[in-house]
């Protein structure tokens, strides 16, 4: 699996949030006067704060070996909001865990939890 649209289990919850901006060089002078341009060819990045919310304790583990096998290297991820793919880097996530069940004998059945990650737009050589 990857977060690339194509399971509905790998789909993000809403809301879910993107940043846009651009990457500027500014030079500020004494008068107040500030000249701005667009730094680089890349100057616009997106970034997607993202919560995979209420997943089962097998589908998180899925996506934890997904992140972890990247080992900092860019992937697919689809934006369901534009409908378009961008290369990502994933460089942290956090787990909550919020719901066990549980069987009559006490054995847990089931863990459900939500993965929380900010997917930064890559640009360049990807592995």
């Amino acid at each position: 699996m990857a977060f690339d649209g194509t399971d509905r289990d790998w789909c993000p919850a809403l809301p879910s949030q993107m940043v846009d901006g651009f990457r500027l060089r500014v030079a500020q002078f004494g008068d107040g006067y500030a000249q701005r341009t667009l730094d680089g060819i890349n100057f616009q990045r997106r970034r997607w704060q993202l919560r995979f919310e209420m997943k089962t304790d097998a589908i998180i583990a899925d996506m934890l070996a997904y992140l972890e096998a990247q080992r900092g290297n860019s992937f697919s991820y689809y934006d369901p909001s534009s409908g378009k793919y961008y290369q990502v880097n994933c460089d942290e996530w956090t787990v909550d865990w919020l719901r066990a069940k549980f069987a009559a004998n006490g054995n847990r059945t089931e863990l459900r939890g939500t993965l929380s990650a900010e997917f930064v737009q890559a640009f360049g050589v990807t592995a």
